[in-house]
């Protein structure tokens, strides 16, 4: 299986244009920021389920209204809740949460859109240490905001979806958000060098500085781009160089890797895995990754750029 099919040939563009990454001067203020996008840190640790990879829970935090979230089969016990566990980047005194239904597809799926959905926040865990903080009604095909009535401290927030507006198929959500201010000094972030067992088979990155390469074993590919540690915004490459994409995935506190993979800048689904012992070997290495793919020694590094 191909990361992709019928991919234009490479075409190098600058690494901050990949996933629509803020630039400087458009930053908004701390408290604006939606802490739940994947490109601030936010990461989907856990979810009941996803129709497929085309309505991925992913989705729901890459701050696009292009994508959305949709219900899977469901289980033995019925359709709700549908339920979904969100790591921040760090604690945050929360203040506002949205839940936007606006690109749900209630032309096709009358009374797709959720409906009564539950949060709770934790500061110890994303297993344990929950406190229910509330319940809304969200709006059928609109956006909602809560403005809490005091913040409230958490770094993982888990969201529970209890029903829709009467589609007896499937339950969607457009995008989840999430503001408020960061609280004390982010955590380190784990290690992220090293080998992931991903729905892609093997990838190994290798990080220096704000510098990301690395490799995957399906389809021989290199990957190149940028990183905070936790943030990847990465270009993928394949078969010698004639398909290639992008990918903003997000390394969890405890080494889960979990992201989106793009072609031509449309959403194509989810990427993820979980990081393997350092003892892990992979049948690739960056370097011959990268000239398998057209680059050579003396413009590798210019074209990382």
């Amino acid at each position: 299986m191909s990361l992709s099919g019928g991919l234009k040939p490479l075409v190098l563009v600058p690494v901050l244009l990949l996933a629509g990454l803020l630039t400087a001067n458009a930053e908004p203020p701390a408290a604006q920021v939606n802490v739940l996008a994947m490109k601030n840190g936010g990461v989907v640790l856990a979810h009941t389920s996803q129709f497929d990879k085309e309505f991925p829970v992913n989705a729901m935090i890459d701050g696009s209204l292009e994508n959305y979230w949709a219900s899977g089969k469901p289980s033995p016990g019925g359709w709700y809740p549908q339920s979904f566990v969100i790591e921040m980047d760090q604690v945050y005194a929360l203040e506002k949460l949205v839940i936007d239904n606006r690109e749900t597809d209630e032309e096709d799926y009358p009374g797709v859109s959720a409906r009564e959905v539950s949060f709770s926040v934790s500061t110890t865990s994303s297993r344990s240490g929950w406190q229910p903080l509330l319940t809304v009604q969200a709006v059928q095909f609109g956006r909602k905001e809560i403005r809490l009535p005091k913040p409230v401290e958490g770094r993982w927030l888990k969201v529970e979806v209890r029903s829709n507006y009467g589609n007896p198929l499937f339950v969607e959500i457009n995008e989840l958000e999430a503001y408020g201010k960061p609280v004390g000094k982010k955590a380190p972030f784990p290690d992220p060098n090293g080998i992931y067992q991903t729905n892609y088979q093997l990838l190994m990155l290798k990080v220096d500085g704000e510098d990301v390469t690395g490799c995957y074993e399906m389809d021989k590919g290199f990957v190149y781009g940028k990183t905070n540690g936790r943030v990847f915004n990465i270009k993928w490459v394949e078969h010698k160089g004639k398909e290639s994409g992008t990918a903003l995935l997000v390394l969890s506190s405890d080494g889960f890797l979990n992201g989106l993979w793009y072609e031509d800048g449309i959403m194509k689904g989810p990427w993820f895995g979980n990081k393997l012992p350092d003892r892990a070997t992979i049948q690739c290495d960056p370097v011959s990754a990268a000239m398998g793919v057209g680059f050579n020694a003396s413009t590798l590094v210019d074209s990382r750029d």
